[in-house]
């Protein structure tokens, strides 16, 4: 079958943009995708399909395009996401000599799909291999209206064995089955750490569970997804590689159309937070818009800044992120702002608290695959009402700020932390914290270090009980008079009162100062 033979095909509408002098190319197949970079997925001489929801521009087009002619598929044909296709891809299409085609509004992926593979049938004589016919049916569950959830199953079926899509924190996003307890966490690690993927990584019961990424193009692996599946990792070319392979295309596409009603979504909050910063916001705008998203105030709503540093495609890393971390307890719209990831997030009977132990434990899964970037993360306080919204969103970003000055692969810092002195502590440098330690605590450590004493140990316990002899005694499993004896040595040692209050607060602040 030719390009001619489609275009001349009355029922399915096809307009030829670019290549008009190379419709005698042979098709030999059908595929769908979204991905920006889709080339591991395609095969030579095969339509490739896209609804354009990867399109952000011009640079885009060159990508996709240039990823199709490495490929050395037959053509590109849009679907009507877009109504009229981008004048810069039909560009990159005719500068690369790539046939770019335009599907008839009325037409769906899946008649087009099933007419070339009836073609191919009738030309060949016999009907598609099973590899193929998988990809087919699978093609057609989600094109036609079926779920995700739908497809993995099938695919479980076919390879007879679990089979499910999970997320970079370890959240099973879709399953033939329920995840095993902790095994999220462990398949995560399993991805986020390989070197080279597909990886493999082993249940408590010594089960072998597959891991393979579910897009090559995603700005980061702790943005992707992946699919897992029991059993040894799928060999090239072995009995199953084409079905994970085009199950793997088919949730990168499926991604990325939930990715495309996100952006819409975006653009709501965008003019929201443009609307804030400007201080010309008046009331009922910023509920209208509020309404618009969903977000509800009566149950509380805080406010989320997240940066993922030392990394490329940082805007589009963090967004990505924060909305992971989030998920499933309070999903929320984020968006980027200056660097960061902000959103806006309606606690809907959680706590803060819980909200923050939530994005935390997602985030520490993540830390697998940071490699020598930073995770930094600021929640604000919580307000029940919109009008106090531009100040929350400064007080998250604020506390982020001040995140970045923790240590770790993830910092983060909390509303509350912002009102305490942990917040002050934070904002000083480094150098100057350890110098401040050095002159307060440093001969007591020295001390401690060469008889083995705990005048360290004695000072924090004691301040942490308020200056009370008995509690303090209690606490470290001493007499009284031990106790008066080791905090009279502290203050021979550092020629400081423990009677005074000031006195007390420079050591206290000092302890804090690791």
């Amino acid at each position: 079958m030719r390009l001619r033979d489609l275009c001349q095909a009355d029922h399915l509408g096809l307009k030829v943009l670019s290549g008009h002098d190379l419709l005698d190319r042979r098709v030999r197949g059908v595929a769908t995708t979204d991905l920006i970079e889709p080339g591991r997925f395609l095969k030579a001489g095969e339509l490739v399909l896209t609804e354009l929801t990867w399109h952000d521009g011009p640079e885009s087009a060159r990508r996709f395009v240039a990823a199709l002619v490495e490929a050395k598929v037959a053509a590109l044909c849009s679907g009507t996401a877009l109504k009229v296709p981008p004048a810069d891809l039909i560009d990159a299409c005719a500068d690369a000599g790539l046939p770019m085609l335009a599907l008839g509004v009325e037409v769906s992926f899946s008649t087009l799909t099933e007419y070339v593979l009836r073609a191919l049938i009738d030309e060949f004589g016999s009907a598609p291999s099973r590899p193929y016919g998988s990809r087919r049916r699978l093609a057609s569950t989600l094109v036609d209206g079926g779920s995700l959830s739908k497809v993995v199953t099938t695919v479980a079926a076919e390879l007879d064995v679990p089979c499910w899509v999970v997320s970079a924190t370890g959240r099973a996003v879709v399953g033939s089955q329920p995840l095993p307890e902790g095994a999220g966490e462990r398949l995560a690690h399993a991805f986020l750490s390989a070197r080279f993927l597909p990886g493999t990584a082993v249940r408590a019961d010594g089960t072998v569970l597959s891991v393979f990424p579910v897009s090559k193009g995603a700005p980061h692996r702790i943005a992707n997804w992946f699919l897992a599946y029991a059993g040894e990792q799928v060999r090239a070319g072995g009995e199953h590689e084409d079905l994970i392979v085009e199950l793997a295309a088919l949730v990168a596409l499926e991604r990325s159309r939930l990715e495309a009603a996100q952006r819409i979504e975006r653009r709501v909050l965008d003019q929201l937070l443009g609307l804030l910063a400007s201080g010309d916001a008046n009331l009922p705008g910023v509920v209208s818009r509020l309404h618009t998203l969903h977000i509800e105030t009566e149950d509380g709503l805080l406010a989320v800044a997240l940066a993922v540093e030392g990394t490329d495609r940082a805007d589009e890393v963090g967004v990505a992120v924060l909305d992971e971390l989030l998920r499933p307890l309070a999903p929320g719209v984020a968006t980027a702002v200056g660097g960061e990831a902000v959103a806006l997030v309606p606690l809907a009977g959680n706590s803060a608290a819980e909200l923050t132990s939530h994005m935390l434990a997602g985030a520490a899964t993540l830390e697998a695959g940071l490699g020598d970037a930073r995770i930094t993360i600021g929640v604000s306080s919580v307000t029940t009402g919109p009008a106090a919204l531009s100040s929350l969103i400064e007080e998250a970003r604020h506390a982020r700020t001040l995140a970045e000055l923790g240590e770790g692969r993830v910092s983060a810092i909390t509303g509350d932390d912002v009102s305490s002195h942990r917040s002050l502590i934070a904002a000083i440098p480094g150098e100057l914290r350890r110098s401040f330690r050095t002159r307060l605590l440093g001969r007591l450590e020295e001390y401690d270090a060469a008889h083995q004493t705990e005048l360290v140990e004695t000072l924090e316990t004691f301040l942490e009980e308020s200056g009370s002899w008995a509690a303090t005694a209690d606490r470290l499993h001493v007499h009284v008079n031990t106790l008066r004896y080791r905090l009279k040595r502290i203050e021979e040692l550092t020629g400081r009162s423990l009677h005074a209050l000031d006195e007390r607060v420079d050591f206290l602040l000092a302890l804090r100062m690791r």
